[in-house]
């Protein structure tokens, strides 16, 4: 079958130009700096290297080597942060919940079920810094901004600009890592068997936009509104094409998208490592 679809990020999604890490109640968070400016962000320019990127983050996590700081605060600062509290939530508008549904298998408790949370409870994991009152206040303002939107499509991007995409928004650096270790593990999964690992929600793309009511010239956009839709949807786009070009270098065991489908190495100095590795097996045999 073949599909004529394109993909484009909504005309709505906001990076900042710093980013720190800090410790609140004993977890470590990626958050935007004090005083740090938002800006457009089209996740579309950079539509492989950001793949490539978490993946080679979840390559140290799955083969325990250390991932430091550094590292995800240049990830982040290049792509800005996942929107994870969105992606998650099984009520897509859990702003007008009490209760929040998280998918399961989610990054919240690492569960193998689906995982009920109060809404105060739940945004406090992702705004660390605001009180209580503070996330009172947020609710009421949310429900007041989108209770007069009548078109998902107005609704959800301004929806995300008041929480996933506001300076008050940080991610566990805990979470982070154990998203991008799945994601690898996956990919290793699926170079060995040539299938995904069994069904996996949190790569399952969430909440995904269609242009289907201005539709022209059968042309189908997947329209994605944060960072983790991007990757997953792009994921699973680089997986499921005749011939995958999305691999693991044989040698080094990163992440890599090649311009030649055979190659099995992602630069000459590991084709060259390996074939010295090789030449040396061979002569101790002999």
């Amino acid at each position: 079958m073949k599909a004529n679809f394109y993909i484009e990020s909504e005309h709505f999604c906001l990076a900042f130009d710093k980013y720190v890490i800090e410790e609140i109640n004993g977890k470590k968070y990626v958050l935007p700096e004090k005083g740090a400016k938002s800006h457009n962000s089209t996740f579309s320019n950079w539509i492989d290297r950001y793949l490539i990127d978490i993946l080679n983050i979840g390559k140290k996590v799955y083969y325990q080597e250390k991932v430091e700081d550094i590292e995800i605060l240049d990830y982040v600062q290049s792509y800005g942060l996942f929107g994870f509290m969105a992606d998650f939530p099984v009520n897509r508008y859990y702003i007008l919940d009490d209760v929040v549904a998280l998918r399961d298998y989610n990054l919240i408790e690492y569960e193998d079920h689906i995982t009920n949370i109060q809404l105060e409870e739940y945004l406090k994991l992702f705004m660390p810094k605001l009180d209580n009152n503070k996330i009172k206040l947020l609710i009421q303002k949310c429900r007041k901004e989108i209770s007069p939107k009548i078109m998902e499509k107005y609704l959800t991007p301004e929806l995300n600009e008041l929480l996933i995409f506001s300076k008050n928004y940080g991610e566990p650096v805990d979470m982070i890592l154990q998203y991008s270790k799945i994601l690898y593990e996956h990919l290793i999964h699926f170079a060995e068997k040539r299938h995904l690992r069994s069904y996996s929600p949190l790569i399952a793309v969430n909440n995904l936009h269609t242009n289907i009511d201005t539709l022209h010239n059968n042309e189908i956009g997947l329209i994605y509104g944060y960072l983790k839709q991007a990757i997953d949807l792009n994921f699973l786009v680089n997986l499921s094409q005749d011939t995958v070009m999305l691999k693991t270098c044989k040698f080094c065991h990163k992440a890599f998208i090649p311009k030649n489908s055979k190659a099995e190495y992602d630069t000459p100095q590991c084709k060259n490592k390996a074939n010295v590795y090789s030449f040396r097996k061979r002569a101790q045999e002999e």
